[in-house]
């Protein structure tokens, strides 16, 4: 496969000096590196074009091969059209317009991270602000996230410079791109500050608003605050999942509290005011007369906060007679008294009401 016009990828004429070369890759190399330009794919490939450019005309051997040969490797270098060097096809290379995975060169967002926070009932009534400690990266300053020193890019010595290790040869190859190189086959020294990670791990205080009404398992995404990129690409995210402490008063369910009231014999039957829990203090609640074990008493907006709304839900009094535990004779004459008077067949009338 025939190489690219170097001298016209980096705009010098082919009788220019390796100072011309140096100065032309320099300027154009600022105006297209990935840093300077996250996420944009055709800066990204314009930037690989004038590397390899770079590469070839500023060796003084790869110059010379390529201006006698059209290839920087020399005589008998070239294949035939549409073959590898090598005579083969790897399967990287058959499926890659096919979906096929290839080898990632250009920024890379950074890996979200994921605390487990666990929440009283208090907190996740009113809301809370957490100070959180977190063990994360920063991109270098030195090589700004690329993991390469600035010095003059090397023979990759995992592939030899061929951009793909491994797998025999033939018509059909086994060969993978090169880690080490990403399938370019050349690669700068690694950084020496951060050794080629393209990063450092710091611990950081990260404040973090919990809104109120927050509920059992949410997960909450804090943006920007996972790992660093790489290459220029943006960090990752912190995703706090919650978990609550049971309360002893509650049960919750979404927005609604459930709270168990217990009444007395005679409160169930004659009616009353009794006192109820809620999040904010005891409120009084009406217990209709002749009220039932299992009846639903509702104070309305008395539940929890419905995250970032000013919209509350229920809080619902599930009612438990409690049936006196009767000692004395003169109770047990009153309650006799009070049979004759009020009681039918309770289990005739259920049946009645179920014929």
């Amino acid at each position: 496969m025939p190489h690219p016009d170097y001298y016209k990828i980096l705009g010098v004429p082919t009788s220019a000096s390796e100072e011309d070369i140096k100065r032309a890759y320099r300027k154009l190399a600022r105006k297209h590196h990935p840093d300077l330009n996250p996420g944009d794919a055709k800066a990204e490939a314009e930037f690989k074009k004038l590397s390899e450019a770079n590469d070839v005309l500023s060796d003084p051997d790869k110059r010379r091969n390529y201006d006698t040969y059209g290839d920087p490797s020399g005589p008998g270098a070239q294949a035939a059209p549409g073959f590898h060097q090598e005579g083969s096809f790897s399967f990287e290379d058959i499926f890659a317009g096919f979906g096929g995975r290839q080898a990632r060169t250009g920024p890379m967002r950074g890996e979200d991270l994921l605390h487990s926070v666990r929440l009283g009932f208090k907190e996740a009534f009113e809301g809370t602000r957490l100070n959180l400690r977190v063990n994360r990266s920063e991109p270098c300053l030195s090589c700004r996230g690329t993991g390469e020193s600035n010095r003059k890019q090397e023979l990759c010595r995992t592939c030899q410079g061929k951009g793909k290790i491994g797998g025999g040869s033939g018509f059909l190859s086994f060969g993978r791109t090169c880690p080490d190189c990403q399938g370019r086959g050349s690669k700068a020294p690694a950084c020496p500050d951060c050794g080629g990670a393209g990063r450092h791990s710091r611990q950081e205080t990260v404040t973090i608003s919990i809104p109120a009404g927050v509920e059992d398992g949410a997960k909450l995404r804090v943006a920007g605050k996972g790992e660093a990129g790489r290459r220029g690409g943006g960090p990752g995210d912190l995703f706090l999942q919650i978990s609550m402490e049971p309360d002893a008063r509650f049960e919750r369910k979404g927005p609604n509290l459930y709270v168990r009231l217990p009444i007395s014999f005679s409160e169930a039957a004659l009616g009353a005011k009794v006192d109820v829990p809620t999040p904010e203090g005891q409120q009084t609640i009406k217990v209709p007369p002749g009220t039932q074990t299992g009846a639903r008493l509702r104070l309305k907006g008395q539940g929890m906060p419905v995250p970032r709304s000013t919209q509350r839900g229920d809080l619902i009094a599930e009612v438990a007679v409690v049936t006196p535990a009767i000692q004395d004779e003169r109770s047990k004459e009153l309650l006799r008294e009070l049979a004759e008077l009020n009681d039918t067949d309770v289990r005739k009338q259920r049946s009645a009401n179920h014929g």
